[in-house]
């Protein structure tokens, strides 16, 4: 595929931005250093973390397409310019949900369902949440959970692409959590996007790092994932762990950046 440097921004959110290119099926998506947590009331910039999230992203996604899973990922490699990283992914339409898969308890599930739930619970089969995407300021609630009767009642899905939807979540968690477990690491939850490509197959968007991995190393409790900006470490301690993250996904990482100065 021909490289093109990115040209004008056509979306930006807090966490991503995405850029035009020469080619209309191609963007080229560049990450922020911007964490938030909710819970935690923390909200600030993390340097460098943008820079282990698109790579470890990058890996990920590329695991997803060899295991038959589609994905907004058009090339191999990590573009760098001027400095920056960035990956080549189609425009998509998004659909505003998340979609999370949970394996063990933790966060919110617990913190919810004090009585029902104990911390380090084992869910098998895993539990599946759907939350819309919708800043806090909006109603006061930030991303409300739906039940699949919403998904499809208030016109986000029809059944068929539900179905399809909520089957992708599964195989994507088994996926992920089955080259974590390689890499020496546990998943205990984590979410997805989806969206339409320009030919209307919904596939995998945004991004799969550290950033929406809850993970820990083996049967400890060591965090190597956002659970440390949560926990109020410092951004220092933050950059260490998800640099360890991308690195136990492949030592040789690195080498996938492609210069296209």
């Amino acid at each position: 595929m021909p490289l093109f440097p990115p040209g004008p921004p056509v979306a930006e959110g807090k966490s991503k931005t995405l850029y035009a290119t020469a080619r209309p099926d191609v963007c080229l998506m560049a990450f922020k250093p911007h964490a938030r947590s909710i819970t935690a009331r923390r909200e600030e910039d993390v340097p460098s973390s943008d820079h282990w999230r698109l790579l470890a992203t990058l890996e990920m996604l590329l695991h997803l397409e060899a295991h038959g899973v589609p994905t907004h990922l058009r090339h191999d490699r990590a573009l760098a310019r001027g400095g920056r990283l960035f990956l080549a992914v189609c425009p998509a339409r998004p659909v505003p949900v998340e979609w999370i898969v949970r394996y063990e308890a933790a966060g919110s599930v617990v913190r919810l369902f004090p009585g029902l739930v104990r911390p380090g619970q084992r869910f098998d089969p895993p539990l599946f949440k759907y939350d819309y995407k919708q800043d806090v300021q909006v109603a006061g609630v930030d991303d409300p959970t739906m039940n699949e009767s919403y998904l499809v009642g208030l016109g986000l899905l029809d059944e068929p692409t539900l179905t399809l939807a909520r089957e992708r979540l599964g195989a994507v968690g088994w996926l992920v959590r089955d080259r974590l477990r390689a890499a020496g690491m546990r998943l205990i939850d984590m979410k997805i996007e989806q969206g339409f490509d320009p030919g209307g197959k919904l596939v995998v968007i945004d991004e799969v790092s550290q950033d929406c991995i809850r993970a820990c190393e083996g049967d400890s409790d060591r965090a190597l994932t956002k659970d440390l900006f949560r926990q109020l470490k410092s951004p220092e301690e933050v950059v260490s762990a998800y640099a360890e993250f991308a690195r136990r996904l492949n030592p040789a990482l690195e080498e996938r950046i492609w210069r296209i100065d």
